[in-house]
């Protein structure tokens, strides 16, 4: 088995994430690579799962089943994190877990990326790791709360985590203050309690304190303080519809096939349903 699993996160299947899983088979050498699909959002299910695909399945009931009081409840995108946590469940022996959200795009081999961290002992490792007074104006540092209540500002982390890479001990702590009644965003949520668990955090690039020696803007650019991290490769939004052309960089959220499947379409095509099932009771 090797060290790291590397998790291709997605809520649907067509060609192009059957591509970008055969992708980052090829160039993640010595990883072992897997699709983790959400099968509760799919908006076109049914897709036929070619066999040299390795897919570990989820949905709401499984994710609610981890038994958390305050997380999980309902299956949103506060709660990534957790699909992660199921995965490791089934799958406990590996040292550290990479997840890769379909909507990420890598600007060269994948392998560039993955070994320039394989000796990092980071324990949580993703990108804009920054305090709260970096970004006061984000939305969901209120969204976090232990069972005493909120925290005080001044131990808020954030982190943005499309791609980002946790060890087997930084998801232990996750479970057990998970356990206990933590709650929130899980962006704010996972660095906070990684750190508060003594456990080390890494920046793979960006400009923060939490970047390490020559790394700084070497793997993505962006804009903490801004709430969408606008301007910059590695954002919230706007949406591209492929990467850059500078060459190493991740790009998020890279959508190619906006318009035809994927989360926005998504709705579109609920909406669509709901349309026509009116338009046939007439």
């Amino acid at each position: 088995m090797a060290s790291a699993a590397v998790l291709l996160m997605t809520h649907f299947l067509d060609d192009g994430i059957v591509a970008q899983y055969r992708r980052l088979k090829a160039e993640a050498v010595g990883l072992d690579v897997f699709l983790l699909y959400n099968r509760s959002d799919d908006p076109a299910p049914g897709f036929p799962v070619p066999a040299d695909v390795e897919v570990s399945s989820l949905c709401a009931d499984k994710i609610r089943a981890l038994g958390y009081p305050r997380k999980g409840l309902r299956l949103n995108a506060r709660d990534v994190e957790l699909f992660v946590m199921l995965f490791r469940r089934r799958h406990p022996d590996y040292a550290h877990y990479w997840i890769v959200e379909y909507d990420v795009d890598f600007s060269g081999r994948w392998s560039v990326l993955f070994d320039a961290f394989a000796a990092s002992p980071a324990d949580l490792l993703a990108t804009t790791v920054h305090r709260f007074a970096v970004n006061p104006k984000w939305p969901n540092w209120n969204t976090v709360e232990g069972p005493l209540g909120p925290l005080p500002t001044s131990c808020l982390l954030r982190a943005f985590m499309p791609c980002c890479r946790l060890s087997g001990d930084a998801l232990t702590a996750l479970d057990r203050a998970y356990a206990l009644g933590w709650s929130g965003h899980y962006e704010a949520t996972v660095p906070t309690l990684v750190a508060d668990a003594g456990l080390s955090i890494e920046d793979m690039g960006g400009e923060g304190e939490f970047v390490a020696a020559g790394n700084r803007n070497r793997f993505y650019t962006n804009t903490p303080a801004n709430n969408h991290l606008a301007p910059g490769s590695f954002v919230f939004r706007p949406v591209r519809s492929s990467p850059g052309m500078q060459a190493n960089l991740l790009w998020h959220p890279v959508k190619p096939t906006i318009a035809s499947t994927g989360w926005e379409t998504g709705k579109i095509r609920r909406l669509s349903r709901w349309i026509n099932r009116r338009m046939a009771s007439l």
